[in-house]
Order: structure tokens, then C-alpha cells, then sequence
């Protein structure tokens, strides 16, 4: 799991003094990129070689209010990896005490630029998030069931 943490800013509101319901997808590409960054790969690298990583669907549960100044984490996981697509979970929390704000996924793909026609990512570029998606499992299935 990528951790990334912001601090809500005014224009991120609305006349209600809560966030706009449309900053959590931006806060989740927010960690899309600090995944890939973890992942040592660069997107623009991608689209120099032809391969872009468009959104297919998304989804957000608004669960809790986000207020001007809050400070919240964002909790990006790849759940699920092919070599032509990517599942993300997220989880907006509350820095201070940990309050569950928000919950959703992102199921993105990967196409050829010139025709839109879906890729298959090439090793070089597959195994840096395997390596990173088997080791977040790895730590997932580590915790003990509190259940």
C-alpha cells in the first residue's frame, strides 16, 4: 500500500464547507501516480513509447465529510494486474484519528496511443509492478484476521 498525504485546501470546498464530492477521484490519482512513482516507473516514459493509461470505470462512497484543513491519507493498493490493466482500491482517512472519509476503485488500461487499442505491457515495465504488487500482497496476508 502507497501512502500519500494532503492537506485539504479552501478552493477544494464548496459553500457548505465540505470538500467538493469531485476532489476524492482526483485524490486518487493523486495515489495512482505515487504508485507508479513507487514503482519506479515514469508515465510520461509510457506515453513517449506510444502507451497511454486511460480510466475504463471508477468508483467513490462518500462516507464521511472532508473539511477545509483537514489533513487526510490517502491509501492507494493494486488489487488486481494483467499485463493490459490495473485495478487500485482507495481509502481517504483522517490523519489525526484515523475516520474513514471515502472508499472506491479505479480499473485502468493500457492502450496504444496511435489507435486506442488495448496494450500489453512490456516486461521491463510489467515486472516493476508485479514487484511491488507481490510484496504489497505479501503484507496484506501477513496481518493477522481480527475478524
Amino acid at each position: 500500500m502507497i501512502i500519500t498525504t494532503e492537506k485539504v485546501r479552501f478552493y477544494e470546498t464548496d459553500m457548505m464547507g465540505i470538500v467538493h464530492h469531485s476532489n476524492q477521484i482526483r485524490w486518487f490519482e493523486c495515489g495512482r501516480c505515487a504508485y507508479f512513482d513507487a514503482a519506479g516507473l515514469d508515465l510520461f516514459e509510457l506515453m513517449d513509447e506510444g502507451i497511454l493509461f486511460p480510466i475504463k470505470n471508477i468508483t467513490c462512497d462518500y462516507i464521511n465529510p472532508i473539511n477545509f484543513n483537514d489533513v487526510i491519507d490517502i491509501e492507494t493498493r493494486l488489487t488486481k494486474l494483467t499485463r493490459a490493466q490495473m485495478v487500485f482500491t482507495y481509502r481517504i482517512v483522517r490523519h489525526d484519528d484515523g475516520t474513514l472519509l471515502c472508499v472506491g476503485t479505479s480499473q485502468n488500461v493500457f492502450t496504444y496511443k496511435e489507435n486506442n487499442r488495448v496494450a500489453r505491457l512490456p516486461d521491463r515495465h510489467f515486472n516493476k509492478f508485479k514487484e511491488l504488487y507481490e510484496a504489497d500482497k505479501a503484507a496484506v496476508q501477513a496481518v493477522p484476521d481480527r475478524g
